[in-house]
């Protein structure tokens, strides 16, 4: 009985000297260490970061016609008449252009500086 106890003792002792020599433990820790780096590396998602990065082109084209649209949807409070309907949506369309134009000459002056 001592001599199956003494051989168990053995075995345990062999089975942690086994398990503290493992040599995928240190690949697994780094692992997990560049895993961690590779999540804390990552951006999060802005809508204010898209707006930025977009050309400025875009961006006035879009800012030119909300505010035509704001026109639109305003001009019929204060203004009565059938005229009324085609002056806002010219409007949406010319500040559109318009803005379209000022983007383009901003993203102009910026290539230029970077020359």
């Amino acid at each position: 009985m001592s001599n199956e106890n003494e051989q168990e003792r053995l075995r345990r002792i062999r089975d942690r000297q086994i398990q503290l020599r493992d040599p995928k433990i240190k690949e697994r820790k780094d692992q997990k260490g560049a895993a961690q780096k590779h999540r804390s590396s990552l951006e999060s998602f802005s809508l204010t970061k898209i707006w930025t990065d977009l050309p400025k082109i875009i961006r006035g084209t879009v800012i030119g016609m909300l505010v035509g649209l704001v026109i639109l949807f305003v001009l019929p409070y204060i203004f009565q008449g059938t005229w009324v309907d085609y002056v806002g949506f010219a409007a949406v369309f010319i500040l559109a252009f318009l803005g379209m134009v000022f983007g383009q000459a901003l993203d102009a002056r910026d290539r230029l500086r970077d020359v």
